[in-house]
């Protein structure tokens, strides 16, 4: 059982949110990946996923529809693999990935406005080359 069946508030997201959980690549564009750390539990993965929503919102208002960002949620492979490429991620994360590039990262639960200042920086190159 993976992570996602096995978490009320991630198989929610998967569910009622129709947030896809994502096994290898992805597709073309951005799409805020939530690793939730499938090794073991950990206190933050449900606080992220609660909030996961709310932060798409705060992408794509910086986006400011220049860009479409859309939410998944890596598998314990891909996740996996995303930690050997990502020098010095820790888990929970959240990586900004542009097709099959990550781009930036934020690990581990932040202040919101950590969250804003965070965003804001990983997403404003992204606009500028658009």
């Amino acid at each position: 059982m993976s992570i996602v069946e096995t978490t009320p508030l991630l198989l929610r997201l998967v569910e009622e949110r129709g947030v896809p959980v994502v096994e290898s690549g992805l597709a073309s564009g951005l799409t805020l990946l939530f690793l939730p750390n499938h090794e073991r539990q950990h206190l933050e993965t449900a606080d992220i996923a609660v909030i996961l929503p709310d932060l798409v919102g705060i992408c794509r208002k910086i986006l400011a529809d220049r860009l479409v960002i859309e939410p998944a949620i890596a598998s314990a492979a891909f996740e996996a693999r995303l930690v050997g490429e990502i020098e010095g991620l820790t888990l929970p994360a959240l990586v900004v990935m542009q097709g099959n590039q990550p781009v930036g990262s934020i690990a581990r639960m932040r202040d919101w406005a950590d969250y804003l200042a965070r965003f804001e920086a990983i997403l404003a190159p992204l606009i500028v080359s658009h």
